[in-house]
């Protein structure tokens, strides 16, 4: 683990980062569960120069099973690319300097997803996990890594009433302080969190975005899409739900979960065959058994992005 404080004097990183579309209330795998801070994520598969042009194939929507009790329906959502203003700031160039530094490999599909989390609230947390899903690279010592980035909303560098980030260390958490401009790379092995403010002391709206790196493409293509599927779930709207034909009381939860984001189109699930489409997407690419969360449909919407490219 290794931390490191960025020069942005005129606080041009933080500027853009407040204009990015944060969303509230998205479901979560329990429907209920609904993350306790405001998220979005960026990133649809394109490759990143270190200055920030982006290039190559990119998937224009991905999905993924719209609920872990409900796991014959699937969530589709359209990507968005990383925000310029945010690549302007030579923010990636930045994040990949302190991966050299830590002794990963680095190229131009390093760090192009983003986990972005907003704690506006004192409340606001993450729950003890782990970031080393095998959709992950291991870009160092067979391990994956990932560069957490810290923003806190007033723009001060002061030391005082920092975020309450910690990691296990045996059967001990340790509080790690996280500056304002604060980069820290760490392992996805790791286990973290994040507690809610302490109400005794004032509390500090605070930005984390977190750049993580997918399997290649070339690696295993399942694995890629499910990287940048997983936002559709946690971070990002669904403007699409597919369900089976056969609708049930049941199904009355998810949609109002879902219908809670606003308008969302349902259709019913297409008679798909699931080797079948794994037979069709292997012809071209590397392909690993998917996990139920990559449902029929959702192999489906990813052999549209291939032919769509």
């Amino acid at each position: 683990m290794k931390i490191s404080i960025l020069d942005d004097p005129k606080n041009k990183i933080l500027k853009a980062v407040s204009n990015f579309d944060l969303n509230s209330f998205i479901p979560g795998g329990w429907l209920d569960y609904g993350p306790p801070r405001m998220v979005t994520g960026y990133g649809d598969g394109s490759l990143y120069t270190d200055k920030g042009e982006r290039y190559g194939f990119h998937y224009r929507e991905t999905a993924w099973a719209a609920s872990i009790p409900f796991s014959n329906t699937t969530a589709v959502v359209k990507t968005k690319a990383i925000p310029k203003s945010f690549l302007k700031t030579g923010i990636l160039e930045s994040v990949r300097d302190s991966l050299r530094e830590y002794g990963a490999s680095v190229d131009d599909h390093t760090a192009t997803g983003l986990w972005c989390n907003y704690y506006s609230s004192r409340n606001h947390r993450i729950s003890p996990h782990r970031d080393n899903e095998d959709y992950y690279e291991k870009n160092y010592a067979k391990e994956p890594l990932f560069v957490s980035l810290t923003l806190y909303e007033d723009g001060s560098d002061s030391l005082e009433n920092l975020a309450r980030f910690q990691i296990r260390v045996k059967e001990e958490w340790q509080t790690i302080p996280l500056p304002h401009l604060s980069i820290l790379v760490m392992s996805g092995n790791i286990e973290h969190r994040v507690l809610e403010s302490v109400k005794s002391k004032p509390f500090r709206k605070r930005y984390n975005i977190t750049f993580r790196t997918p399997v290649r493409m070339s690696v295993d293509i399942i694995k890629n899409y499910r990287f940048f599927s997983n936002f559709g779930r946690y971070y990002r709207k669904p403007y699409l739900i597919y369900l089976p034909e056969r609708e049930n009381k049941k199904l009355d939860k998810l949609k109002d979960s879902y219908n809670k984001l606003g308008k969302i189109v349902y259709k019913y699930n297409l008679k798909l065959d699931r080797n079948i489409l794994l037979e069709t997407i292997g012809k071209d690419y590397n392909i690993s058994r998917p996990r139920g969360t990559t449902t029929n449909m959702a192999l489906y919407i990813l052999l549209r992005n291939l032919k769509d490219f």
